[in-house]
């Protein structure tokens, strides 16, 4: 095994045609991960079998519930405490795990946190900048020859092969290949790039905006294009929580992630009663708060008194928060 090529596809984990799918267990079952584990139940496995500590590492046979026939679940630490610097320590254990099962040519796995509080592009930077620096380090089987990382949101995959082409570009040993992906070498003494280094070593300690607004599709655009480009230009990560819901654990993430937060961006369309929750603790905690609204008169009366970026178009509120933030980084 001298060289692997990894990258990133649009399609679904559960019909993706491999040797074997890598999930975490962040001590409960979500996402992907969840997903799969609800498939591996009706074969008779109980959920509390699928349950992996943190640091432990547990083998699946599919018999027929995926289109691959292993899965594996690498134990990490709960949700609200998976970081970054986490995602890459779990893309090591990745290739240490594969180890034990001789043969393997083709993995699968899928980003972590993005959905739950982590900025998408230095997500999958950390998961591929563990990869990559492990495997020419001389981590994983000979026989691996790919490890692709699949997502099923169509906009979101395209969004992430971006930035591994940006992080990944200046990377010795790495080719980028004309069908997409790149090829990793081995290497002795491989120092990486820049752009890989940071991505899970020392996002702890990049500043971050977190973004407080509805989860709904309707706002999907606003937030990549209209709220994350000026974010991230003012050089901060841009995390959001994609959830209606909230549970403890996700509750918990959000106060952590707000109270550490550089500035607070809060979009008040549709008037959503979580966004106002957030928006509040924010203002408790002392935190600069931006925010905006396509409609003044979606305005409730707790905020009519503040000042309030109003937007008619994704462009708009792009110039708008570009010089709110220069104004906050200053």
């Amino acid at each position: 095994m001298s060289a692997l090529h990894l990258g990133v596809v649009h399609a679904d984990l559960l019909t993706f045609d491999c040797d074997v799918v890598v999930l975490k267990h962040a001590q409960g079952f979500y996402a992907a991960d969840g997903a799969v584990a609800e498939r591996l139940v009706t074969l008779g496995l109980t959920w509390q079998s699928l349950e992996v500590p943190a640091g432990a590492a547990a083998w699946v046979e599919t018999r027929g519930t995926l289109k691959s026939p292993l899965a594996l679940f690498l134990g990490t630490v709960p949700l609200s405490k998976l970081g970054y610097h986490e995602i890459r320590q779990l893309a090591v254990r990745l290739l240490k795990a594969l180890e034990d099962r001789p043969g393997l040519r083709h993995v699968a796995c899928t980003t972590h946190g993005v959905g739950f509080g982590l900025d998408e592009d230095e997500s999958v930077l950390a998961l591929v900048g563990g990869l990559v620096e492990a495997f020419q380090r001389g981590a994983g089987p000979s026989s691996l020859e790919r490890i692709t990382v699949v997502e099923k949101r169509e906009g979101r995959a395209r969004r992430m092969q971006v930035a591994l082409r940006d992080g990944l570009g200046d990377t010795a040993g790495v080719t980028a290949q004309p069908g997409g992906g790149f090829l990793v070498q081995r290497q002795q003494g491989f120092l990486p790039a820049a752009a890989l280094a940071s991505a899970g070593t020392s996002s702890s300690t990049k500043p971050h905006a977190f973004v407080a607004m509805p989860f709904v599709p309707e706002l999907e655009d606003v937030f990549h294009y209209a709220i994350a480009t000026p974010v991230k230009q003012a050089g901060l990560l841009c995390e959001r929580v994609d959830q209606a819901v909230f549970d403890g654990l996700i509750i918990e993430r959000i106060r952590e992630r707000i109270e550490t937060a550089r500035v607070v961006i809060a979009d008040l369309s549709y008037s959503n009663p979580n966004v106002y929750l957030e928006v509040g603790y924010a203002w408790g905690r002392q935190r600069p708060v931006i925010l905006c609204v396509r409609d003044l008169n979606e305005l409730r009366f707790d905020v009519k008194g503040h000042r309030c970026l109003v937007y008619r178009s994704i462009r708009e509120l792009e110039g708008l928060l570009a010089r709110e933030l220069a104004a906050v980084v200053r």
